[in-house]
């Protein structure tokens, strides 16, 4: 996920960004990718003191680490008033960080990777465009991820990782809240 996104916000031109990760090498090399914008740096976050250090040094937390690592930057950066983001689920861990951001005129947003997050833009957009153009949305379904093509199924789950796969079977275990035939569904149980 980091390449494609460093890769973008370096198009502005006076973006400065820091690739730290624990694995060095690897941020040095993601880093490469645009080495007048970007430097790298070795960050342990169990190091509380180290992940402060570095977060008062910038504007914006993008945090790419393992959803239930999060909670070792976001109160951090609460803290010292930096903005931050994941492309993770928002837990209630994170939740008891809101009245503080607020506060402090912070963005905490999760939320934002493909599922969840452009999915969900992505229906907001279709049912949009569509009430614009004069039509009613009766049913909309969105299916989101890593289903691969036929020939390519070759696990038990019939789905190809792009991110934990740990999370991916976490996430499918989340309760649901969609709409069906005017009524709002709400379950934990696998839909038929």
């Amino acid at each position: 996920m980091t390449p494609p996104l460093v890769d973008y916000l370096c198009k502005f031109g006076d973006t400065s960004i820091t690739v730290a990760s624990n694995l060095i090498e690897d941020a040095r090399k993601v880093a490469s990718r645009h080495p007048s914008h970007m430097s790298a740096v070795f960050l342990d976050i169990t190091d509380a003191a180290a992940v402060e250090a570095q977060v008062r040094k910038h504007t914006l937390v993008i945090s790419f680490i393992p959803p239930w690592m999060h909670m070792k930057v976001l109160p951090i950066c609460v803290k010292v008033g930096v903005n931050v983001t994941t492309s993770s689920y928002l837990s209630d861990a994170m939740m008891e960080l809101d009245a503080e951001a607020k506060a402090k005129g912070l963005i905490v947003l999760n939320e934002c990777g493909l599922d969840p997050g452009i999915d969900i833009l992505g229906t907001m957009k279709v049912v949009h465009e569509a009430k614009a153009a004069g039509h009613k949305v009766v049913s909309y379904e969105s299916y989101c991820g890593g289903i691969p093509v036929a020939e390519q199924a070759d696990n038990p789950l019939g789905y190809k990782f792009s991110w934990n796969p740990g999370a991916s079977i976490k996430a499918s275990k989340n309760t649901a809240i969609f709409m069906r035939d005017g009524q709002r569904i709400q379950t934990n149980e696998p839909l038929k």
